[in-house]
């Protein structure tokens, strides 16, 4: 992916191509501006730093996933929206729960990219829906780290083509774009705020489904 050189002084934001920027939809980059605004030249900011009332137009859509010391990774937090398109509750259930059986290899590989290297992950989906045309997806991936300032936790959300659906909705992956983030500041320990706390049901309640009772740089990659 290719990069203008136009950025900001007091931000530590990229600007992309129009045409090629993974960002294109107003709620990822909402949800994209506060978490870079919080990183402070780290790598990724603390789950607790995330205020909720920054993104609140993006909590739906939104979602946490912990990755495990056995390595598997699965979904602390879930969206109303994002457990309506799966058709259940995801709280607990893995990683790969929202997509289709022949991209979760893939998938998987990008979990792995986020928080190893870490890295920012951009997905388009696509769904099939029986009788119309597939269901259209975008997913943004961001690094978290936990209260001991490792990367184990992903910020990200899910958003899909916004018409009539019959879930569970199961979604491949059509395409990726990533950016690698590179700093030489520490990724200290974060602050303990009352921010994003996996415990704070003001984020996002669990509830029924719906009709039931320092200097950063970046190094864009295309795979």
């Amino acid at each position: 992916m290719e990069m203008l050189n136009n950025r900001a002084e007091a931000s530590n934001v990229i600007f992309f191509k129009p045409r090629e920027n993974p960002m294109k939809n107003p709620l990822m980059q909402t949800l994209f501006a506060h978490w870079d605004s919080l990183r402070a030249g780290r790598l990724a900011p603390g789950r607790a730093e995330i205020d909720p009332r920054k993104i609140e137009n993006v909590l739906e859509h939104a979602f946490i996933l912990e990755q495990r010391d056995g390595g598997s990774t699965r979904f602390r937090i879930a969206g109303m929206r994002l457990c309506d398109l799966m058709g259940m509750e995801l709280r607990a259930m893995p990683a790969t729960a929202a997509i289709a059986p022949e991209s979760r290899a893939l998938f998987s590989e990008c979990l792995a990219r986020v928080f190893g290297m870490p890295e920012i992950i951009a997905l388009t989906l696509a769904a099939p829906c029986p009788g119309q045309a597939p269901v259209r997806g975008e997913m943004l991936m961001l690094p978290l780290a936990d209260d001991a300032g490792r990367i184990t936790r992903l910020l990200g959300c899910l958003l899909a083509t916004p018409r009539e659906m019959t879930p569970p909705l199961r979604f491949a992956i059509t395409g990726r774009k990533t950016t690698r983030i590179v700093t030489k500041v520490k990724n200290r320990t974060p602050q303990k705020l009352a921010g994003f706390a996996e415990t704070q049901d003001a984020f996002i309640p669990p509830s029924p489904l719906r009709g039931q009772a320092g200097h950063l740089r970046l190094v864009d990659t295309r795979d």
